[in-house]
């Protein structure tokens, strides 16, 4: 009886949004899917191909930096950690996707984690992220992101970073 019912919400819902010509479901699609791009040109060690997914004027806070970064600053910083034979990636998980009601922004939530292959272990540096992104005639591009850091485990190099 329950799933006969949410489904009757969900069809009514759904109904609903598509006569008023709203399709949430599909910003946030997108934004997932440029963030699983994102991941992949991480993991790539690509900051070219990074740099499709930020506006001109992106701005970063990265974790544990305590200071923002244009792209420029952003590419600088992370050069010497894309040269680290020991870095992995970075991943970032959405948790939450916010599309405003003109769908002129976003708001993603989620979490993140950094690897590193280190002597000792795999170091894993994680925390939580707030991003911005911005519908443009290419797709959703990010306007800014902001990362905290809350744990690091797995390796004494650690230490550097707390």
């Amino acid at each position: 009886m329950r799933l006969g019912i949410a489904a009757a919400v969900v069809v009514a819902w759904a109904v609903a949004a598509g006569a008023a010509g709203a399709h949430p479901a599909a910003p946030e699609a997108a934004i997932r899917a440029e963030r699983a791009r994102l991941n992949a040109a991480i993991a790539a060690h690509d900051f070219n191909s990074m740099k499709r997914s930020f506006l001109t004027d992106y701005t970063i806070f990265p974790g544990s930096s305590g200071a923002p970064f244009d792209v420029d600053a952003f590419a600088r910083r992370l050069a010497p950690t894309f040269a680290d034979p020991g870095f992995v990636t970075y991943i970032r998980t959405p948790e939450r996707i916010f599309v405003s009601a003109q769908g002129k922004r976003a708001a993603e939530t989620g979490h993140w984690l950094g690897l590193w292959h280190k002597a000792d272990g795999t170091m894993r540096l994680s925390g939580i992220y707030q991003a911005t992104w911005m519908p443009t005639a290419d797709g959703w591009r990010l306007k800014n992101e902001s990362y905290v850091s809350l744990r690091c485990t797995g390796s004494r190099a650690c230490a550097e970073v707390f």
